[in-house]
């Protein structure tokens, strides 16, 4: 397969008093004729030197990191990931950040601190070449994973690496080498000392890898990963309280990482699945707290309808996420489903208000009309005339509501 290298790209290398290099996964996807990635290049330029050489050209510089030697060379819209040779000295708690870098000039030594051969391949730009020092082109053939140097040596001291084989393993449906793979499992403690952002960012990838390819990577190629997990009882490492997961809907569903915390919490059956939800999603996986929250509001309401929670304050609580519910919830009880489907589309139609903010009348309202009341007190007031309004009682009217504020002074 012809390596293909955009016009504009050829342009920058001939700027360079030396040879500029495409590294890694851009030329493994030319040769396997898949979709191609982002375009990363590399030569012995330090970012400062890259900067003074790239200024009053058409080319823009974006310094990420000096300690790194990473930028990002602009041309209009388009961005190539840009870094200087350099050897990197990690750390030994099997942290995904190297403790200091070393600027070589020498392309071959920058190759030794790549991962697999599979992603060492470099081409000179302008000298229309491909340098392949690891046997990379062969084992992409084999579509082997393999690492540029003895397993132990570049999976010992990050665990991220050890993330990034599974995930590679699914999109690019290869085989991991026998070596490699022994060594993944001799140093999986090393995931501990992933951040957790990185950990959810990468079983993100592994979950949807069969959209990563379409026509190339296999259907449920994530499925394999999963079950190499469970064999080698790598999820506790994640904080999830199981050694094996019994995998379910997420062979089931679209939404994979949704399918996926299903079965955990099928599996480890915990007491609250709020309160497991939030422990694993934001101490083990880093994530925010929006998305956290949305996040159990979809499976609450997913196993919330499971145990037939009636309408009224179904809705109440998971009316905006029923959309994303639906689908999980089609996929195990699909007469459940179209019930709270049908309510759904009813609520839509008949413009039925699920929400006290949609209510017309506020707080404020309420405070106009009877300064006595007590701040305290408006939320169960509004929360009251909500469900009169959904049981037909009363109308979203804001003189009707006012009105019937002093009736439910009685009592709340």
């Amino acid at each position: 397969m012809q390596i293909e290298i955009p016009e504009r790209l050829k342009k920058l290398a001939d700027l360079f008093p030396m040879p500029l290099y495409v590294v890694g996964g851009y030329l493994r996807n030319c040769l396997l004729g898949i979709a191609k990635e982002d375009i990363d290049i590399c030569s012995s330029l330090k970012v400062e030197e890259l900067e003074a050489l790239l200024k009053g050209s058409e080319f823009k510089l974006k310094i990420k990191s000096k300690i790194l030697g990473s930028a990002l060379v602009c041309d209009g819209e388009r961005e190539y990931e840009y870094t200087c040779f350099r050897r990197d000295i990690y750390p030994d708690n099997g942290s995904h950040m190297p403790e200091s870098v070393e600027f070589v000039d020498d392309v071959k030594e920058d190759a030794k601190r790549r991962d697999f051969t599979c992603n060492a391949l470099y081409y000179d730009i302008k000298g229309d070449k491909l340098l392949d020092f690891y046997n990379g082109v062969d084992d992409i053939k084999r579509k082997i994973l393999r690492t540029v140097q003895t397993p132990d040596e570049v999976l010992s001291k990050d665990g991220v690496r050890i993330l990034r084989m599974f995930r590679f393993e699914c999109e690019l449906n290869f085989k991991i080498d026998k070596q490699t793979y022994q060594s993944a499992l001799k140093y999986c403690g090393n995931l501990r000392d992933v951040s957790g952002e990185r950990v959810i960012y990468e079983i993100k990838r592994i979950l949807h890898s069969p959209s990563k390819y379409p026509g190339y990577t296999k259907k449920n190629a994530y499925m394999k990963v999963l079950n190499q997990f469970n064999k080698a009882s790598l999820w506790p490492i994640f904080k999830i309280d199981c050694p094996k997961i019994k995998f379910n809907m997420v062979k089931k569903v679209e939404h994979k990482s949704q399918g996926f915390l299903i079965d955990v919490i099928d599996t480890v059956n915990p007491f609250s699945i709020s309160y497991y939800l939030n422990l694993i999603l934001t101490e083990s996986f880093g994530m925010s707290k929006k998305m956290t929250e949305q996040y159990i509001n979809i499976l609450s309401g997913y196993y919330e309808a499971l145990n037939h929670q009636q309408n009224k304050p179904y809705f109440f609580k998971y009316y905006n996420n029923f959309p994303n519910i639906y689908m999980l919830l089609v996929c195990r009880n699909k007469y459940l489903a179209n019930k709270y489907q049908f309510f759904y589309k009813y609520i839509i139609s008949h413009k039925i208000v699920v929400s006290v903010k949609d209510l017309k009348i506020t707080g404020e309202d309420i405070k106009k009309r009877y300064p006595s009341v007590k701040q305290s007190r408006y939320k169960p007031i509004l929360e009251s005339l909500l469900s009169d309004i959904f049981d037909g009682r009363l109308n979203n009217e804001k003189e009707e509501l006012l009105q019937a504020v002093e009736s439910k002074l009685k009592y709340l």
